[in-house]
């Protein structure tokens, strides 16, 4: 073989692996629109262009009091409380997308329970520069909570680049209670 087609063969080479890199490294559609992720740690605030969360508790229980609210509810799982404050900082909005991915990819969505929606901080509208205290229910197995990350976002649909709020709610295994309490989200 001649010192050209050599050449020619292996110029062809490297554009079709140049070709294959680029085309791995070029982002998709779904990366494009995936959520922004602001990381944050139990017990600091996270700052978002829209709104601040400070995550300060996590509780877990079988059983799920709602105030001025009975009986009881009862879950196949776990409720698993996460106790927060949330400042809105531009203007008044509220929180819908709660979720929990466990460390196995496993999302679990935020708890719709009856009379839930009065008390938690997803039934809240915040007003700018206010902190709201409150909690996130998610309904899910207690043994999934080790490793898990709670995820946050102002919008459940049509959030492509928003931010999310992303924050591990620890490796070690939480305290199962029976009866978990919620105080109504309020004014701190």
């Amino acid at each position: 073989m001649s010192r050209r087609k050599l050449l020619n063969i292996g110029l062809t080479l490297a554009v079709l692996v140049a070709i294959v890199g680029l085309y791995r490294l070029t982002p998709t559609q779904q990366d494009i629109q995936q959520p922004t992720s602001v990381k944050g740690i139990v017990g600091r605030a996270v700052q978002t262009p829209r709104f601040d969360l400070t995550v300060d508790d996590v509780r877990v229980g079988t059983k799920l009091r709602i105030p001025r609210s009975t009986p009881d509810r009862d879950s196949l799982t776990a409720f698993v409380v996460v106790d927060a404050s949330v400042t809105a900082k531009r203007e008044p909005m509220h929180i819908f997308g709660v979720k929990i991915r466990s460390a196995d990819g496993i999302t679990y969505l935020g708890a719709n329970r009856s009379g839930l929606d009065r008390v938690d901080l997803t039934g809240t509208e915040f007003a700018p520069d206010i902190p709201v205290r409150g909690s996130f229910v998610v309904e899910m197995p207690a043994d999934k909570v080790p490793g898990a990350t709670l995820l946050v976002m102002e919008k459940s649909i049509l959030n492509d680049l928003e931010p999310q709020v992303t924050v591990p709610l620890g490796e070690d295994a939480p305290q199962v209670q029976d009866v978990v309490a919620l105080t109504a989200a309020s004014d701190t």
